[in-house]
């Protein structure tokens, strides 16, 4: 594996080097073929030297998705793939097609500025002149002559590329984690390596303060480790929750799993003493609160692995903020609201 990444990176810094001496180049003699007397401005220039990045940026994009598919086996989205290599091929096409975006939206911009200040100059001039002025003087100082329906297609080609780039965006986004959750879950980790590691049984369902912090640091575990593949963001379990006391149903609702990678979820919820009944799915976990207590928060685990059984785990929130130090990891969702006493 760390050949096949050394042979990437190694055609990758060639294939960068090579592309972006033909984009100087190219741009070189574009401006050595500019006439004394019509020199680009600064407006030219720019668009020259983003139109020249995006080409660079694209054929390297291309480069990605050839070696992906040598990589590639079945229909798995190399997102989801088990193979560590190609989920980083993955996560350097996204950082591509966002710098694709930065670029062409820029590039939109300053070509939409010319295009309405050739408008703007044009309905100033005589009928006769119009025409002239528009074809006479190309918005872009190139060997082409660009009338203003060029520029007006160039726009639209632009806008299609853009959409493109963002739908593609959109769908690796449901599956590959961000920069800051990356970070996040590398944060995590470095705090979860430093936990005593309680046993529990992965069975056991109600657990307590020193469980609920070691169920919570194997989340980060599994987050963190590079053979386990990503799951898709977009999945959220629905958990049904019925509580009995007495024999009457006091309370009854359904919540939403949050996703946080690797098909590992949570939730916070409130729970009333009686018998609490969860339900996901075809799954159900049968939980027994003292009735004697009063409502508290909880927080549930889930993890739903793509073979065999689902793993879930339940433990007040109160028992885990009791405990010394535990392990309240960065990468849970914000509005789980969980903080250390101690900090």
């Amino acid at each position: 594996m760390t050949g096949l990444f050394t042979v990437i990176n190694y055609r990758r810094g060639q294939l960068r080097s090579a592309l972006l001496l033909a984009a100087w180049l190219a741009c070189a003699l574009l401006l050595a073929m500019q006439p004394a007397h019509a020199q680009p401005g600064d407006g030219e220039l720019e668009l020259q030297a983003l139109a020249g990045e995006r080409d660079m940026l694209t054929a390297e994009l291309e480069q990605y998705n050839s070696t992906v598919k040598l990589l590639q086996t079945g229909n798995t989205p190399p997102e989801q793939s088990s193979n560590p290599a190609l989920r980083k091929l993955a996560l350097e096409m996204v950082r591509i097609k966002e710098r694709l975006i930065a670029v062409t939206e820029r590039e939109l911009t300053l070509l939409q500025e010319q295009i309405t200040a050739a408008r703007l100059l044009a309905e100033r001039d005589e009928p006769a002149q119009e025409i002239n002025a528009i074809e006479s003087k190309p918005l872009r100082q190139t060997a082409r002559d660009y009338t203003l329906a060029n520029e007006r297609e160039h726009v639209e080609r632009l806008h299609a590329l853009l959409a493109s780039y963002y739908a593609e965006l959109q769908e690796a986004a449901r599956t590959l984690p961000s920069e800051e959750e990356l970070a996040a879950r590398a944060s995590a980790r470095s705090d979860a390596e430093t936990q005593s590691r309680i046993p529990f049984s992965a069975d056991k369902i109600r657990l307590n303060g020193a469980e609920g912090s070691t169920a919570l640091g194997e989340i980060t575990r599994r987050l963190t480790d590079p053979n386990i593949p990503e799951s898709r963001r977009d999945v959220a379990p629905i958990c049904g929750i019925r509580t009995q006391l007495f024999g009457s149903l006091i309370a009854s609702e359904r919540r939403s799993l949050k996703p946080v990678g690797k098909n590992n979820y949570v939730a916070r919820i409130r729970l009333q003493p009686g018998d609490t009944t969860l339900r996901i799915k075809e799954d159900r976990w049968e939980i027994q609160l003292p009735q004697n207590v009063s409502a508290s928060d909880f927080l549930i685990t889930l993890y739903l692995p793509p073979e065999g059984s689902p793993e879930l785990h339940l433990f007040a929130v109160d028992d885990l903020l009791a405990e010394q130090t535990p392990h309240i990891p960065a990468w849970l969702p914000d509005d789980i609201k969980l903080t250390s006493r101690s900090g």
